[in-house]
């Protein structure tokens, strides 16, 4: 059985690699959305806050006597890595799979940091509990930054990639749905 330290170590080291996944694909996105102001100024702007929840781990990691790259994290970070780098070969550069593959990612991290602050507040370390809620913040805010341009960026993308005119009013009819879903 495992004791409070080991458990604790796992759960960062778990949030690390998951942030590192993220990470990689918002700095590609970053790259890639150059030609759009608020997009790339927006993945720009979490890219920077991305690379700080690695730091931030990364230290409470070493700070609890883990380490960020035990061999098992390294084989299954390598796994993800080639899955994704395949994915993205098949995906179009549609802007709003982008959008559609983050808010994904990003919902997973969010449970995973309300998992991280429970079980640190369970066994008693107030440290890693206010790291995990200060990046689970962080998250959640780009979650409804997507959430709430993705139905104008699908029309968007719609227009320039595809051969059709879309209905001005679905971006709208869309928030409205989403909005009173979630009220």
């Amino acid at each position: 059985m495992a004791d409070a330290k080991t458990i604790l170590q796992k759960y960062v080291s778990d949030m690390l690699s998951l942030e590192t996944h993220i990470s990689e694909a918002i700095d590609k996105q970053v790259k890639e959305n150059q030609d759009d102001p608020e997009v790339s100024t927006k993945f720009a702007a979490f890219a920077t806050t991305i690379h700080n929840h690695q730091m931030s781990l990364e230290a409470r990691l070493k700070e609890l006597g883990g380490a960020a790259n035990q061999p098992i994290k390294q084989g299954v970070a390598a796994i993800a890595g080639v899955a994704a780098g395949l994915i993205d070969k098949l995906r179009s550069e549609e802007v709003s799979k982008n959008f559609r593959d983050d808010f994904t990612a990003l919902n997973l991290s969010l449970i995973s940091y309300e998992m991280l602050h429970v079980t640190a507040l369970a066994l008693g370390d107030r440290q890693t509990a206010d790291l995990a809620g200060r990046n689970i913040k962080d998250n959640a805010e780009f979650v409804m930054f997507i959430q709430k341009v993705l139905p104008q960026i699908v029309v968007r993308d719609l227009k320039e990639n595809h051969e059709v005119t879309p209905i001005a009013s679905a971006a709208e009819e869309t928030q409205k749905l989403v909005a009173a879903i979630w009220k």
